[in-house]
Parts: structure tokens; sequence; C-alpha cells
């Protein structure tokens, strides 16, 4: 029986000429004994979700939209109308406080509803986007599936990788892109968000902090890390789908032409080969924020250590001075007198070059990329 991980690319492979335009479902019907329903559900969850839209699971809200009751839907559509609140997860919260015993819908179900009701959406999207004039200020960050088969940088295997871009809310300019090579989840988006944060921070030769930063993601789901970063550093993140028209439009050729990009190198394409791409193409017109970010020079910059609070934390044993974190090995200096001890780690997923390292709240350095195991955890 198939893993998760391999049934999304046994499902993606068998739906990828479609995405492609090269079959028709019916082709693929008729060669794979796979009924078309079967094949149209998997497409739609793909364009929704991505990869993981297509693994196996049973839905805990099966059928339950359509059971609702139409006085309790008026009154969820109500809630949402009348709410500036525009993250989905408090909106939830606030129906099962207001409905208390009375409230069975799932968050999955409540969330199917909200995105239903397209004037909310357009009311609070439109009018908080239009009030954002000055640069900095806020910052919108898109998770965005790709329909491409990639050779992974850290295996030989082939991977369905995700494209995170952060643009400007004032100039709908780029300021940071990221290859996820993962499913996107919490602290990968927290990750990326980090980086980008460092960019205008470098970029502006002073630490610049938005005000508020809206992710087109679920992921964005742990309120108490989300609470802690605002009460330390004022940024308020939250879930947030913008229907602005120039920013779909704009995701939009990135995915079509990136298509096209695989398509001109016949369906094979390096992890490598997609980023240097999407370096040229993602900051044609603002060149000032091509750059990489070396970790190993900026640690001397004051601000550095208040923007830990965005990564990851684990605990590990260092052993023959080095310590494994995931897939990867890391050695430094730092380790030669701390074998045997427990130390603490801070690390982005979605960067694994280098991980942060402290004893008992002191932080003693960094350590990099040593060895890559192939062999998955």
């Amino acid at each position: 029986m198939k893993d998760n991980q391999e049934l999304e690319l046994f499902r993606f492979k068998i739906i990828e000429p479609f995405l492609k335009k090269k079959k028709k479902l019916k082709e693929i019907e008729n060669e794979e004994n796979i009924s078309y329903a079967t094949l149209k559900r998997w497409v739609n969850a793909y364009k929704k979700n991505g990869i993981i839209g297509l693994e196996k699971k049973a839905r805990e809200d099966k059928n339950s939209f359509r059971n609702i009751d139409e006085r309790d839907l008026d009154r969820i559509k109500e809630v949402c109308r009348s709410s500036d609140e525009t993250n989905i997860t408090l909106l939830y919260d606030k129906c099962k406080e207001m409905f208390n015993e009375n409230f069975t819908i799932s968050y999955a179900t409540f969330y199917r509803i909200v995105n239903n009701i397209d004037e909310f959406f357009n009311k609070t999207t439109n009018k908080y986007l239009e009030q954002i004039k000055k640069e900095n200020q806020c910052y919108l960050v898109f998770d965005i599936p790709l329909y491409i088969l990639v050779d992974s940088l850290f295996s030989s295997k082939k991977i369905v990788p995700r494209l995170l871009i952060m643009l400007d809310t004032a100039s709908l300019q780029p300021v940071n892109f990221a290859i996820d090579m993962y499913s996107a989840n919490f602290y990968s988006l927290l990750g990326f968000i980090r980086e980008g944060i460092l960019k205008a921070s470098l970029k502006g030769g002073k630490f610049i902090l938005p005000k508020e930063i809206l992710v087109a993601s679920k992921n964005i789901n742990n309120k108490k890390i989300l609470k802690e970063i605002y009460n330390r550093l004022g940024v308020k993140i939250s879930e947030h789908y913008t229907e602005n028209t120039e920013v779909h439009k704009f995701i939009e050729f990135i995915k079509k032409d990136i298509e096209e990009f695989y398509r001109k190198h016949n369906y094979e394409l390096s992890f490598l080969e997609l980023a240097e791409f999407l370096s040229v193409y993602i900051y044609l017109e603002r060149k000032e924020y091509a750059f990489s970010i070396n970790y190993n020079t900026i640690n001397r910059l004051k601000y550095i250590r208040e923007l830990d609070i965005f990564l990851q934390l684990i605990s590990r044993k260092v052993n023959d001075s080095k310590v494994r974190v995931k897939n990867f090995q890391y050695i430094s200096s730092d380790f030669k007198e701390l074998n045997g001890k427990d130390v603490s780690i801070k690390f982005s997923p979605i960067n694994p070059n280098v991980i942060y390292l402290f004893l008992q709240n002191t932080y003693l350095g960094l350590a990099n990329i040593s060895t890559l195991f192939l062999k998955e955890d």
C-alpha cells in the first residue's frame, strides 16, 4: 500500500498530461482505467491545494455543508459580513463562542462556507489594500503549487515544488521568493517571512518590520506563536486571500511561464535551473532584491536575534562533534566542547543550509550542512 507521499506523486503523474494540455481526461480514463469523475476530482484537488490535495484522507466534513440548517448558515454569513476580521480561524472561534453548544460545524466546512461569501472577501480585502500607500508596511505571501516535476537539490528523487512569493502591498512588487521542496507548513512559511524581512532590512540598511503580513495559506495556524510574534515585534500575521486582480494575473503569468520554461526543457528541470529562471523572472523590474543572503556574515547585525522567533526550535544531542536535523548532518567548531550535551537548535525548513545553536538560551553560533542523509526520516 502506498504511503501518502507516494500516492500524491502517483496521482500527479497520472493527471500531469492533462495539466500540461497534452491529453484529455477521456484519454487518460481509457489508458489508466480510472473513472472520469475520479480524475476530475484529482485535478480540482490539485489546483486548489497542490500536491497535498492528492493524498488519501477521509473528509471529516463530508456532506456536512449541504446538511447545515439554513438558519445557521445565514447566521454564519451575517457574522462574517458584519465583522472586520479577515482571519478565518478567528471568525470560526467567534461563531463557536456565539453559538455555544449548538455549533457543531467542522473548520473545513466553515472554511468552505466563508470562501463562498464573495462580497465578504471583496469588501474587506479591497478596502484594506487601498489604505496601504507606504512600502514595507504590509506584505502579501502566496504559497503556489507548480504543475511540474523537478530534480531535487538534495536527493535523486523528483519533486513537485511549490513557489513561495512575497509582494509589497503598496507597490505589488516582489520582495522575496523561495522554492519549497516539501509541502509548505507553518515553520517553512515563517522562515520564508523571516528571510523577506531580512532582505528588506539589508536593502534599506536598517531594521525594517512590516505592520502586517497577509498569508494565503491555511498553514498559518499556530495562534500561540503568531501572538508571541505580535507581542514581541508588533507584526500581525494572519491568513488572508486577496481578490486583487493584478495580483492574481501576476501569479497566473508566473505559473504559465514556468510551465512554458519546463516544456522548452523537454520536461526535465533541476532545482537550480528553476531557481535561476525564477530569480531573473521575478526580479526583472526590481533587481535590488535579486540577491541571496549570506547567513554566515549577517550575525553581526544587532537585530538578527530578534528574528529567531520565526525559526523552528528543537533539541539535539551532540555526538562526534556533529548534530543531525531531519535528513542533514551539521558541523561547527563549537561542537568540539559540546560532545554528549543537549543543545537547542533553531532553523528554517525552507533553508536547511544553516542552523543556529543555543545552550541554556545562550547563542553559540551557527553550523553549516556537512552531510546529506538520502534516507528519509
